[in-house]
Formats: C-alpha cells, sequence, structure tokens
C-alpha cells in the first residue's frame, strides 16, 4: 500500500522534478513542498491504513517532511472538513442516528508481548467509535464517523453515554438525533442510563424524541449472542473435533466458519468415516452425548446463519427488511423446538428462543413499522403475520403499527414537514449507497482505471440478475406469505391511505426501498419523508463477515501506535472528503 502511495504522490524523481506554472509564474521549491505535503496528508486520510510515521519511515528520504509536519496537515485538513461536516449536520433537515461500537487491538504480531505492534509501541488497545448515520436529501445512505477515542479505564459492562453527549454537544445536533443504536450485551444492562440519556436529548433539543424508537439493539449481536448459547460448554470439544478433521489452527472467530467446521464433521460421522477408516482409530473421537451437542449446534446455527447470510453479507441492509426475515428466523426456531428429539436439544433450542423473542418484542414496532414502507409489503406481511397469530398478544399488532403510523404521518403534516423536491429518475435495483470500509477499498484501488459505459454496465447487471439464485426458496413462511390473499382494507383519502390502497409491488429480493421514495417523493411528499427518516433507521452496526465475529469486532491495526487526537483526525476525516 505504501508502494502504491509512492507512485501516486511522485510525479518524478523528487518534489522538485516539475516546474508547476501557477498564474502565469513559475511556483517556488516551498510552494511545491506544501503541495506535496497536503497530498501526502489528503492520502493518508483517505486510505486509513497507515500510520504517519510509518509512511515517512518508509518514505524518506524521497520527501523534505518530518513527521510532525505530516501529523500537522492531518489535523488541520481535519479541521476544516469539521467545519463543513458541523455545517451540514446543523442544517440537515431530517432524522440522525448514532451507533456506539466498541473495537478493540487483537495481538497476532506477538503473542508473548501486547505492547508493540508492527508499526510501534501500542498506546491504546481499545477504542469506542461514535458514527451517525442518515439519508440524505438524494436518497442515499450515509454513515459517518465523529469520534474515534481510545478506551482508558475498563468499563465493559455500560455504553458510556458521556461519549453520544460529547458528540452531540460538539456538533450542535441536540434537536436531529432521533435513534441509538447500541450493542447488544444479552442483558438490561444501560436502560436507564439510555432512558436518562434520551431525556437529556429532549431537554437539550426543540423536538421531543419518541421513546419506541429511541434505543436499538443491534441485531447483529442478537445472532451472535444467539451463537454463543450453542457454544457454550463446547470449547474442549471443539479442539477435539479440529484434530479430528484437521481444519488448522482453531483461530476462528466467526462462528460461521465453525458452524462450516462442525457440519464437515457432522457428515462424516454420519458417513461412519471415523468408525471404519483405520486412520482415525487413534484419535480422542467424541461421545455420543458429544456428537448429541455437535448436532444440535448445526441444526440450530444453521437456522440463524441461512438468515444472517441474507441481512448481512449483502451489504448494509435498510430497516425495512429486517421483519420479514426475523419473522422467517422466529418461523424456523418455533419449528425446531416444536420437533426436539432430545433434551439437551430442547434446552438450547428454548434458550435461543427467549433471547430471540425478547430482541423481537422490544424491536417489533420499528420493524413493522419500516416493513410497511417498503411497496413490496406495505401492510400485506404484518397482517399476514398477525393472522398466524391469533391466538397470542401479536395477533392485534397490526392495527396498533397501522395507528402509530397514522400518527406519526399526521405529526409530519401539522409541523410541515415534507422532501425536498429531488430529481426524479427511474427505480433501480442496484446496490444501496452505503459506503463501508471494503467498498471504500474498491473504489480507492479502481479510481484510475476507465469506467465501462452504461449500456456495458446494464447488460451485466442483467446477467447478474439472471444467474443470482434466490436463496428465499428456502424460506416456508416467506413463501406461504406469497400465497396469501386477504381483504383490502378501506382508509381514509391521505397520503397513508393512497399508498396503501395501491397493490404491493411484485416480490423482487434486490429492490431497494430508498430508490423507489427518492422516484416517488412528489407524489408523497409527507409520507416519503416519513419513509426517509423510518428506514435511515440502523438496527445493525455490523455487515459482511464482520457480523459473524463471536466477541468484539477488532480496529486497524495501524490506530494503536497513534496519539489519541491524531486517531480520531484521521478516522473521522475519512468519510468528510466530499464536502
Amino acid at each position: 500500500m505504501e508502494d502504491d502511495m509512492k507512485k501516486k504522490l511522485i510525479p518524478g524523481d523528487s518534489v522538485d522534478s516539475e516546474e508547476i506554472v501557477v498564474n502565469n509564474r513559475i511556483t517556488t521549491q516551498a510552494e511545491k513542498e506544501k503541495k506535496c505535503l497536503i497530498s501526502i496528508a489528503e492520502r493518508l486520510i483517505r486510505t486509513a491504513r497507515v500510520s504517519p510515521r510509518s509512511l515517512m519511515r518508509n518514505m524518506n528520504p524521497l520527501f523534505p517532511f518530518s513527521v510532525t509536519q505530516v501529523e500537522r496537515e492531518v489535523l488541520k485538513i481535519h479541521r476544516e472538513r469539521k467545519d463543513k461536516a458541523k455545517k451540514f449536520l446543523k442544517g440537515f433537515d431530517g432524522k440522525l442516528t448514532l451507533s456506539y461500537d466498541r473495537v478493540a487491538y487483537d495481538d497476532d504480531y506477538d503473542e508473548w508481548d501486547d505492547s508493540y505492534s508492527r508499526d510501534g509501541h501500542v498506546l491504546h488497545n481499545s477504542f469506542v467509535c461514535v458514527s451517525v448515520h442518515f439519508v440524505d436529501h438524494n436518497w442515499n445512505a450515509k454513515k459517518w464517523i465523529l469520534g474515534y477515542s481510545p478506551i482508558e479505564f475498563d468499563r465493559v459492562e455500560k455504553v458510556e453515554v458521556y461519549r453520544f453527549k460529547h458528540v452531540i454537544l460538539d456538533y450542535e445536533i441536540e434537536d436531529k438525533v432521533s435513534t441509538v443504536l447500541v450493542p447488544n450485551w444479552g442483558g438490561v444492562l444501560g436502560r436507564e442510563r439510555l432512558d436518562g440519556f434520551r431525556k437529556w436529548i429532549d431537554k437539550k433539543g426543540r423536538n421531543p424524541v419518541d421513546p419506541c424508537f429511541f434505543r436499538i439493539y443491534c441485531c447483529s449481536d442478537l445472532f451472535r449472542l444467539m451463537a454463543g448459547d450453542l457454544f457454550d460448554n463446547m470449547d474442549l470439544l471443539l479442539e477435539d473435533i479440529r484434530l479430528l478433521v484437521s481444519w488448522g489452527k482453531l483461530t476462528s472467530t466467526n462462528w460461521n466458519v465453525s458452524l462450516c467446521n462442525l457440519q464437515e464433521a457432522l457428515d462424516m460421522e454420519d458417513k461412519k468415516v471415523f468408525e471404519e477408516d483405520e486412520y482415525y482409530q487413534d484419535f480422542d473421537q467424541p461421545s455420543d452425548e458429544e456428537w448429541i451437542m455437535i448436532r444440535t449446534f448445526c441444526k440450530l446455527a444453521g437456522c440463524i446463519y441461512k438468515v444472517a447470510k441474507e441481512l448481512f453479507e449483502g451489504g448494509y441492509s435498510t430497516a425495512s427488511v429486517y421483519f420479514h426475515l426475523l419473522a422467517e428466523l422466529k418461523s424456523m426456531l418455533n419449528e425446531e423446538l416444536k420437533n426436539g428429539d432430545n433434551e439437551y436439544f430442547l434446552d438450547k433450542a428454548k434458550e435461543i428462543v427467549e433471547r430471540f423473542d425478547k430482541y423481537w418484542n422490544d424491536t417489533f414496532l420499528v420493524l413493522a413499522t419500516a416493513s410497511v414502507l417498503d411497496p413490496r409489503f406495505k401492510m400485506k406481511f404484518l397482517e399476514f403475520y398477525c393472522s398466524k397469530k391469533k391466538d397470542t398478544d401479536e395477533g392485534s399488532k397490526a392495527e396498533t403499527v397501522l395507528d402509530y403510523l397514522r400518527n406519526l404521518c399526521a405529526h409530519y403534516a401539522a409541523s410541515g414537514i415534507i422532501s425536498p423536491k429531488t430529481e426524479c429518475r427511474d427505480a433501480t435495483f442496484d446496490s444501496l449507497s452505503y459506503t463501508s470500509e471494503e467498498e471504500e477499498e474498491e473504489e480507492e484501488s479502481d479510481s484510475d482505471e476507465e469506467e465501462e459505459s452504461d449500456s456495458d454496465e446494464e447488460e451485466q447487471r442483467k446477467d447478474k440478475e439472471e444467474k443470482k439464485h434466490d436463496a428465499y426458496e428456502g424460506f416456508g413462511l416467506f413463501q406461504e406469505f406469497l400465497k396469501f390473499e386477504g381483504a383490502s382494507r378501506e382508509f381514509d383519502e391521505s397520503e397513508l391511505g393512497s399508498y396503501l390502497k395501491e397493490p404491493v409491488m411484485e416480490w423482487n429480493k434486490d429492490f431497494k426501498a430508498l430508490e423507489w421514495w427518492r422516484v416517488e417523493s412528489r407524489k408523497y411528499p409527507i409520507l416519503s419523508r416519513v419513509a426517509r427518516d423510518v428506514l435511515s433507521i440502523l438496527i445493525s452496526r455490523a455487515t459482511s463477515y464482520e457480523a459473524y465475529v463471536a466477541d468484539q469486532r477488532e480496529c486497524p491495526e495501524f490506530v494503536v501506535t497513534m496519539k489519541a487526537k491524531l486517531v480520531n483526525a484521521m478516522m473521522c476525516s475519512k468519510q468528510w472528503s466530499t464536502l
């Protein structure tokens, strides 16, 4: 990566190898060096993969700059961009979600000494990242890091509310924040403090915060906790299976990888490989009770993974896709619980079903409301789901959700909150415009390549859609929904009523609700604004394979050797380059 930076930053053999003409005069050596220094600092921020000290150590004596000079330039750029970010957020006419994430340094450089990394002495081992999430006027989902600071004292049991408060006051967004997404540690830790935090925002801001939508626990954490429940008391067994199947060092912290490995062992056991092959006779093999544990894990974790793959591996998902997928998982787990054939399996199934139900009940209103604002579902999926729960409290929840949405629309109408005029293009099914770190790296590496023509891209997209396998074919509850027909409700002639009276869209797995609402915002100026704010609510911090991490996620290695102020400057400024 540093070699790439050298190529892009060095136009010739040295800084003074070119004559640059500005305002009909040749620039001075000092001006060329200043321009080069700014370019180095901007490149450091844009890539966010290496510290200034490490970069300059590898690039000197090619450049006449000290590490201190580069660091000062990085901090200067951060101050300038932060002012622009503050101005944008203060003037933003939508709702903001703040997320709290805790990341830590996992030292695989020297297992005997965690005070050093490849880049030098470790100054900080863990960090808190506070980010803001919103949907902009062009209906693109955005994520900006607003604070990236080290944790000085280990307090794993609480969300440090003061970090939220610091960001809110620093960026002056007291009247913009409507939701906070926080880690899910499986208990009620932090609830009282977060309720107090909501009241603090109410007092500071001009708009009351809806308590139903304020506190969201991370969905990927729920999956991590359920997988952890299944892993309990299996540590030694995993080591025995690792040696038996020879899947390499037991270093993976991703529960989906463990699922794959255990399923491989289970398949071999079902084929009597361990019993009949002489090679395995000298190994310690699991007992019958231990094979029951493995079979239980694979069956229940397999259900969890099937839904997790749809939620997380496609990138960032809007809030509208969670309700029907989590309803599918709920149906799968209840079916497994119903058909359990041994005490261990039933105990584990009950444990994760109880954990899931707690999360489901806590987020039902948010997820169901977002689902109604997806034109593929509207009220249909919610009514279908509730029709199957007539004997439970959930049977009457469809009307509760509809009443809530009516009141929300009435509040927006009374407050004069409508969507700004946007340029309307045809709705497409392209990927959600939510820039992740992986996507940023791809954009960086492809920035100098020639773009393909629009016609070629369209043809490739169609070919990809034709070849794509629809994993939903195996989702029993969802397939049943597609066959579901219900009587249409009669609504008042309002935007919400008009929207709900129109037929739901034909099912398309890759449909993007934000793009549809952008196109329809002129037809539904109030309802589209409600949709923009509701669909911007973040339900999960992790995407892609980060969602499968069994413990807390890792921070980039280069940040652990830098001073706190410089870490914050580099991690935050990266996403403000377009301002």
